[in-house]
């Protein structure tokens, strides 16, 4: 009989899915893997899109590395992943930051507003694609003096500072508007060589070098393709918040102007991101205009799919295909979709079937899904099903885990300390409540909580609202409770004449005592 520790659920975070990079594993997850709903794939193999937005959880990183996959198997291809919240590290952050005000030192333009970083992606993208070239054999161009020229002007830094690694490598070293760089026959640049062979030369113009070696590339047989994952925001200061924000905003630029002109000119190379939806939102009011590109060329991940009803969601498309796959697995039969909830799940939990108790206590995302199923199997590895008991157990953890993650995604325009500020709020509060009710409980509250009074010195309580309402903290429901509104199910605004009402996964952690729906 298959148990519950034999059924392979996956990971939270789906980069942890493909560690060892083995052939089981691969064949694992793409096995597993389920399609976004109306999310064409076949556009981002061809090219046409090449950014994925969505709220933290819903599979973005699965779906690159879906695409990724995907594009190894049908063409010849090769891939090469940046994971900015992990990979771009502070310390790499403060050296982009550097490069670019340096930049608008040397550039004396009003056209600059704050740090500009766009050149300083392309540099770090051009040596991305050198290292593919060098490290990976990538045949993206043609062998030629047209890309000996290209790979001399991008690895001239590099040769003149051995003792970079990693993506150090990658993040030019730019002192008074000047960057080193190593002689090289096939450079073919004339400056003051040093005799040491090196030079100091305006690293403007090395990029604008840069780029016209790179326009001049001839296209090969082999695709490129490099991702960049985890574009993320945090609040650690203002002034980190606004960097990060311009980072992001010109690396988005960069990808756009990058993938049309290797389009234009027929090269086998395509530029991802996978961009969180409330950066968008702190990003795009900082000037350039990013959400054409992003409107052009990218797709929102939504699994909530008006019309439906809880047992045809695709959300749970995800259980029934990893509850079935371990049964192959296991030489047991696939289950049909009615047989496999009766099999390994309650026929009621709190009173309403299961495929709609697993959604009402996610926000329609996979993490959610996943999350809830794992504490189970951990806790009940050799149950034969998901039994109540079980269910009811991880409730409290569940929920703790819950808000955790939620409020990460507050960590873009909020400090830690407000954040606590924001649950005392709520904490031992109603489930539903009117908008001027939580406004009079936040001023009573921030009497004995310094948190609160901070939050709210620097933030109105309705503000707070319309930001916990965008992350899916709380929802609007109307006065008779026979309609519910969230932002993950499309409804993108809060209603301020309407009730709030605080998700119920969330009700456990903040003691909040659930109304029976």
């Amino acid at each position: 009989m298959l148990k519950l520790k034999d059924i392979h659920l996956g990971s939270t975070d789906a980069k942890n899915e493909m560690l060892s990079n083995s052939p089981d594993e691969f064949k694992r997850f793409v096995d597993s893997f389920v399609e976004p709903p109306a999310l064409a794939i076949d556009k981002f193999l061809s090219k046409s899109k090449y950014y994925v937005v969505g709220l933290k959880g819903t599979g973005k990183t699965a779906l690159l590395r879906y695409i990724s996959i995907k594009l190894e198997e049908q063409l010849n291809s090769v891939s090469s992943f940046i994971l900015f919240k992990s990979d771009i590290d502070e310390e790499l952050r403060k050296d982009f930051s550097k490069a670019a005000r340096v930049q608008v030192v040397t550039e004396n333009s009003d056209a600059f507003d704050g740090d500009d970083v766009e050149s300083v992606w392309r540099w770090f993208i051009y040596r991305k694609i050198v290292a593919a070239i060098q490290e990976k054999g990538a045949d993206v161009f043609q062998d030629n003096a047209n890309l000996a020229k290209f790979v001399a002007v991008v690895s001239s830094e590099a040769l003149s500072q051995p003792e970079k690694t990693g993506f150090m490598r990658l993040v030019p070293n730019i002192r008074k508007g000047t960057i080193e760089i190593s002689k090289s026959p096939k450079l073919g640049l004339e400056f003051d060589w040093d005799e040491n062979g090196n030079a100091k030369v305006n690293f403007n113009y090395l990029v604008r070098e840069a780029d016209t070696a790179f326009e001049g590339l001839d296209p090969s047989d082999q695709r490129l393709n490099i991702f960049f994952d985890e574009l993320e925001l945090n609040y650690g200061s203002n002034k980190q918040y606004q960097r990060d924000s311009r980072l992001v905003r010109d690396l988005v630029v960069s990808v756009e102007k990058l993938n049309a002109k290797s389009k234009l000119r027929g090269y086998p190379l395509c530029i991802y991101a996978a961009i969180r939806s409330e950066v968008l939102v702190s990003v795009a009011a900082l000037g350039k205009e990013i959400n054409k590109p992003i409107t052009d060329f990218g797709s929102v991940i939504h699994w909530n799919r008006p019309g439906l009803d809880a047992a045809q969601q695709p959300l749970l498309n995800i259980i029934e295909q990893r509850i079935n796959n371990a049964r192959d697995e296991a030489g047991l039969n696939k289950l049909s979709s009615v047989e496999l909830w009766k099999e390994y799940f309650p026929d009621y939990i709190h009173g309403v079937k299961p495929q709609v108790y697993i959604l009402h206590n996610s926000w329609y995302r996979p993490r959610d899904v996943v999350r809830l199923l794992i504490a189970v199997q951990d806790q009940y590895p050799d149950e034969s099903s998901f039994i109540l008991q079980g269910i009811e157990a991880v409730r409290k953890a569940y929920s703790t885990a819950s808000w955790v993650e939620l409020t990460e995604e507050l960590k873009a325009k909020y400090k830690p300390s407000e954040i606590d500020g924001i649950k005392y709020v709520f904490y031992g509060f109603k489930q539903v409540c009117t908008v001027g009710d939580l406004i009079g409980r936040a001023d009573a509250v921030a009497v004995d909580h310094k948190e609160t009074k901070d939050l709210l010195a620097r933030v109105s309580m309705r503000d707070v609202v319309k930001d916990l309402y965008r992350i899916g903290v709380i929802g609007n429901i109307e006065n008779r409770g026979s309609h519910m509104r969230f932002s993950f199910r499309g409804d993108d605004e809060i209603l301020f004449d309407h009730n709030v009402f605080v998700h119920n996964a969330l009700c456990a952690h903040l003691s909040i005592q659930r109304q029976s729906r």
